[in-house]
């Protein structure tokens, strides 16, 4: 069977099996089930994943445990049932009289509202970093599923054998939590024809929405196509959402009291933050601009040294590594950008330039996510830096001294601007490392992401995939189920 016949297949018995997720909040034992299952199979799991992507057994250990407990945090969403947001606004007793109505705007309805899942297939695109948190069963799949949404994943060129082992693994659980496992299907991908096969996904007639981890170029083209298709008769498709995550350079800003206190250990968490999986997250330090300082050249070198410590390693795919080496190169070639230290591709990399060149070259220097471990210092020669603007990021991370007045004032007034453009703000310390909770936004302004006013990580990625409906002057015989 042909990948573009299989996918057919798989988004129609998918969207066929909606019914089975929909009919109960015993869905909750599916994703019981999924994560009892993947822990079963963790060490193999684990095994095969470092074998295709480089990533170390260490390295990918936190991963799995964040996706079993991602799972398992959506079970527990579902049993909860507030997740739907249920809303009652009754009907005033006595409208006519002020009194009792006295914010009555229009007709005394009593209304009701709450979220309900979108009708049809959730597609998800996985990362190629991420093979385990954001691939088969990661945050996507989870949310979609507990939603009451069937899921059909594209398989990621890059980790194959880890795609399968684990969409098989989920397939049989499901089935033994006694739903229909084409609720979660999975499309094959050798990366030969990825984008005529992601087209023939979206413009499926039971896609309902996407997931999508990736690259800004990818993104952009998968909402082109989400929103391009074909809704004139005879055969009528409606445009659908993307939610999708795609380039962050997650700046740094470091006041003059905290560099000056220091300077070493900000050097040292950077650096670390940087290496982490070899720069390969979306949330790795891309920019740090110093605040008030007029040469940031000494502060590059630091950090180019802490760098050169860092062992050479492969990266998770010859494309990753080619992309980094090119899109270094192109960064470092952009007017009065200097690169500090080590030149051999593949190695960690400190650039340097100045506000007012960084900014004069906005899309090649400020916008460009290298994604690997390199990173680009920016002093504040020429350019009043409370004005420094970034593109939208996932996370900006200050840091400042408390107990400087200067170093407060000078923050506030960063911040009042408005220009941090992220969805997460970091007081002294660095972005990698995403806690998974209610209150983590993992999202942000374009092009960190298409959609600001979602996040992908914790329990409101549910809403994602929902929409609001309201019932007004609904008899109470049909209530039964309201909330869950």
């Amino acid at each position: 069977m042909s990948e573009a016949s299989s996918s057919f297949v798989s988004l129609d018995r998918a969207c066929a099996a909606q019914p089975s997720i929909l009919a109960s909040r015993e869905r909750r034992n599916v994703l019981r089930s999924i994560a009892a299952a993947l822990a079963k199979a963790r060490d193999r799991i684990i095994a095969v994943a470092s074998a295709e992507t480089s990533l170390t057994p260490d390295e990918l250990a936190p991963e799995f445990a964040r996706m079993t407990r991602t799972l398992e945090m959506f079970a527990g969403v579902v049993e909860d049932g507030r997740w739907t947001r249920a809303s009652h606004t009754p009907a005033a007793a006595n409208p006519a009289a002020p009194t009792h109505a006295p914010h009555l705007i229009g007709p005394n309805h009593d209304l009701r509202s709450r979220l309900i899942p979108l009708r049809g297939v959730v597609v998800v695109f996985g990362a190629s970093n991420f093979p385990l948190a954001y691939g088969v069963c990661g945050g996507d799949t989870a949310s979609a599923l507990a939603a009451g949404c069937p899921v059909v994943v594209k398989e990621h060129p890059a980790h194959r054998e880890t795609g399968r082992l684990i969409a098989e693994t989920a397939r049989v659980a499901i089935k033994a939590a006694g739903f229909d496992p084409d609720i979660l299907g999975y499309i094959e991908d050798d990366g030969t024809n990825s984008a005529q096969l992601a087209q023939q996904l979206i413009e499926h007639r039971a896609t309902a929405a996407v997931g999508f981890t990736g690259s800004l170029a990818v993104g952009t083209q998968l909402l082109r196509l989400a929103a391009n298709r074909p809704f004139l008769h005879p055969h009528p498709l409606a445009p659908i959402p993307v939610f999708a995550e795609m380039g962050s350079v997650n700046p740094s800003v470091i006041f003059p009291a905290a560099l000056a206190s220091r300077g070493d250990a900000i050097i040292d968490q950077l650096a670390a933050s940087i290496t982490q999986r070899f720069g390969q997250q979306c949330t790795c330090p891309g920019i740090v601009f110093l605040h008030g300082n007029r040469d940031g050249r000494p502060f590059a070198e630091k950090l180019a040294a802490k760098l050169a410590q860092t062992p050479l390693r492969r990266m998770l795919s010859p494309a990753v590594a080619s992309g980094f080496d090119r899109t270094v190169a192109t960064v470092a070639a952009a007017r009065a950008v200097t690169r500090i230290g080590n030149s051999a591709p593949g190695s960690p990399v400190v650039l340097h330039c100045t506000a007012t060149n960084a900014l004069a070259q906005f899309e090649t220097v400020l916008a460009t996510e290298m994604f690997g471990p390199g990173v680009l210092v920016v002093d504040d020669a020429g350019h009043d830096g409370d004005a420094m603007e970034f593109p939208g990021s996932l996370t900006m991370s200050i840091w400042f001294d408390p107990d400087s007045p200067d170093d407060v004032a000078a923050a506030r007034r960063f911040l009042d601007t408005g220009r941090f453009g992220a969805g997460r703000i970091i007081f002294n310390g660095v972005p990698t490392g995403v806690r998974v909770c209610e209150s983590m936004t993992h999202g942000g302004p374009w092009p960190a992401t298409n959609r600001p006013d979602s996040t992908a990580v914790g329990p409101r990625a549910i809403e994602r995939w929902c929409r609001w409906v309201s019932w007004q002057n609904a008899p109470g015989v049909l209530l039964d189920g309201w909330n869950g």
